[in-house]
């Protein structure tokens, strides 16, 4: 059972002979037209002959693996946190989408403190880190959660019962930002989401700004992204 979507196409497209980028494609426009994704890649698998059951997401397995990621270090953890801060707030193709970072943070909030950094890490580790943990969470949220052409709708009906307060957050703040509304993810207070820097309330901005530590964090090991989870390094392999 696969724990992130694009394994999951990865193995749909090994199994039918079709390119990975037909079947995202394919899945893709259908999710756009309101299918869950393993709604979607279900009927795929039965269109090709397939059993649509051996294509599934354990939702609890994902999000154990977050869990996993952001237990693991404390300075490795607060530089993902800040590579994801400034994506969300990206344009275009760049940008980590909203639902996913909501998921994000409230797993964060969950986790106990990871340890005190016990090695270096290198740029190439946060960036396959913070990579895996995109990947992750959007699917974590495409799974728990129902869709539609505009976006977020609800709980998906299969979603795991313990994951379902998780999906209830991810919609209600998927809301209160699309009616212009952001809870600064510092104190928590809700403000105007045209008026936030970095992703928090102005006040919290200026006070995180003074921190010498803070700023070095949110540039270390971070390489330019071309793409959603992707870099330029990457796609030069691929």
């Amino acid at each position: 059972m696969s724990l992130t979507a694009r394994d999951l196409l990865q193995k749909i497209a090994h199994d039918t002979g079709l390119p990975y980028k037909t079947i995202a494609k394919r899945v893709n426009e259908a999710m756009m037209k309101g299918e869950g994704l393993i709604e979607a890649v279900e009927a795929l698998a039965k269109k090709h002959g397939l059993d649509s059951k051996e294509y599934q997401i354990n939702a609890r397995k994902t999000m154990s693996e977050i869990e996993k990621i952001l237990k693991e270090d404390y300075t490795q953890t607060l530089m993902i946190s800040a590579v994801l801060g400034q994506m969300v707030e990206a344009k275009g193709k760049d940008r980590f989408p909203a639902p996913a970072f909501f998921a994000f943070l409230e797993v964060l909030s969950s986790v106990p403190q990871a340890p005190k950094d016990v090695k270096s890490e290198t740029s190439t580790e946060i960036e396959d880190l913070t990579t895996r943990i995109i990947e992750l969470t959007t699917t974590l949220v495409s799974v728990i959660c129902e869709w539609s052409e505009e976006g977020v709708i609800g709980v998906a009906k299969d979603c795991p019962p313990d994951l379902k307060e998780l999906a209830r957050l991810v919609f209600r703040k998927t809301m209160m930002l699309q009616s212009g509304l952001w809870a600064c993810i510092s104190c928590g207070r809700i403000v105007d989401a045209k008026s936030t820097r970095a992703l928090m309330c102005e006040d919290c901005d200026i006070k995180m700004g003074n921190d010498p530590v803070t700023r070095a964090d949110s540039s270390r090991h971070a390489r330019d992204r071309t793409g959603y989870g992707q870099t330029s390094k990457s796609d030069e392999q691929n």
